[in-house]
């Protein structure tokens, strides 16, 4: 066993550990779309293949998403590999928009991290809460950029954030490198 690595000796010891790679700790595409879909009925959640013109051959896919609640997003991938979730409102945010973007995040947290409702939930209204006190805090404070940001890093390598401006919000999931 001493040629081994930790990990290759932990596992021929049968201490059943398993390491995910960041590429496994997100859901391809599609399954996350498919999800978002199955849930996002309420929203009038849908979404389509965006077309992107370019002179570089590339596998990124890129996806609108759109709700009937004020609210829309983008899916980024390479292949089926899940790379980026935004979700974007305007400012001021109220009623329906403001249910929309809360209920499209809690969606996303549940497709991408596996989630619960009341977790994603949870998770969603705490972001939103920091990143409302640091916009606040960056008024008082005269920023010549005048916003509020806050993040997780989740287990394999997935980062998770919310953005706050005076003109809008943005919520994301990303595949961190």
């Amino acid at each position: 066993m001493k040629s081994m690595g930790w990990a290759a000796a932990a596992a021929a010891m049968g201490l059943g550990l398993t390491f995910a790679s960041p590429a496994a700790a997100l859901p391809g595409c599609e399954a996350f779309l498919q999800k978002m879909r199955a849930e996002g009925s309420d929203i009038g959640l849908e979404y389509s293949h965006a077309l992107v013109v370019s002179r570089v051959h590339t596998m990124r896919a890129d996806y609108d998403i759109t709700t009937n609640a004020d609210v829309d997003g983008t899916l980024i991938c390479r292949g089926d590999q899940f790379v980026r979730f935004e979700a974007h409102a305007l400012e001021p945010l109220r009623g329906r928009a403001a249910e929309g973007f809360a209920r499209l995040q809690q969606l996303a947290l549940k497709a991408a991290l596996g989630w619960d409702g009341s977790k994603s939930k949870s998770e969603s209204r705490g972001l939103a809460g920091e990143a409302h006190e640091y916009l606040s805090a960056s008024r008082q404070r005269g920023d010549v950029y005048i916003s509020g940001k806050t993040e997780r890093h989740e287990p394999g390598g997935v980062g998770v954030g919310m953005i706050f401006t005076e003109i809008d919000r943005s919520f994301v999931i990303a595949q961190e490198d």
